[in-house]
């Protein structure tokens, strides 16, 4: 082969292709609702979308809550429906990664862990997996760092949509690599979908393979938002009148 041929087949050289379709996946898809404030969760959880709610520390600081909340903020969640409930770990090695996770763990006993996807990370993931905690690794960015969840056989992998975008990456021809590499067919880790701007994002998502999201209060109320859908309703409505 030469040496031309040789460069066209280079990772640089490679074309862009639209991402491959998931076939039908056995997985129902499941939403998460993104924020640790609580007229969110009496919104939208009675709507039965939602398996849970996700944190993070920017969300709790966003809210106006403190870790010392977070007992409260779970015990809420699981007193209105909430199957799952996720707290973020936090510090700048392993063992405070672990450590933290513990504190987390004694005020919401059978939360959902998450690390951010680092070899901190790691290494305090397999300590958590040994202890049977459930585990989210959060922060990812690239397949690379999702076949690091998937080999420590977490729950669940959060790839940051909007944020790979807005970094210049092919968000969904990565995400589409993950879905490929990891089949989201509940046999391992399944995608957390993240960094969600607009309901549009979920369904193109979803043609990928992705099963479950975890969205804000202020793209929730688009996956309701449809106009012919309220104009159909009025009528439905104006004409029960007539056959009361």
């Amino acid at each position: 082969m030469s040496p031309s041929s040789l460069a066209l087949l280079t990772p640089q050289r490679l074309p862009l292709e639209r991402p491959m379709l998931m076939p039908c996946c056995p997985v129902p898809v499941g939403f998460y609702i993104d924020s640790a404030d609580q007229a969110a969760a009496e919104r939208w959880l009675p709507t039965g979308i939602f398996r849970g709610i996700t944190t993070n520390p920017t969300i709790l600081r966003d809210a106006g809550r403190h870790l010392s909340e977070c007992a409260d903020i779970y015990s809420f969640a699981r007193e209105h429906a909430a199957e799952e409930v996720f707290f973020q770990t936090w510090g700048g090695n392993a063992d405070e990664l672990y450590a933290n996770a513990q504190r987390l763990l004694e005020m919401a006993p059978e939360c959902i862990i998450k690390v951010p996807t680092t070899e901190a990370g790691s290494q305090a993931t397999a300590r958590l997996k040994r202890d049977g905690v459930p585990v989210l690794m959060t922060a990812v960015y690239s397949t690379r760092q999702a076949l690091v969840g998937a080999a420590l056989d977490v729950e669940y992998i959060a790839p940051y949509f909007n944020r790979m975008f807005m970094a210049g990456r092919n968000a969904m021809g990565e995400i589409g690599q993950m879905c490929r590499a990891i089949p989201q067919d509940g046999t391992g880790p399944l995608l957390v979908a993240a960094s969600i701007k607009s309901a549009q994002h979920v369904v193109a998502l979803t043609d990928l393979g992705v099963r479950r999201f975890t969205i804000s209060p202020d793209v929730i109320g688009q996956l309701f938002d449809d106009d012919l859908a309220h104009k159909a309703v009025d009528v439905f409505e104006e004409d029960m009148t007539d056959v009361l």
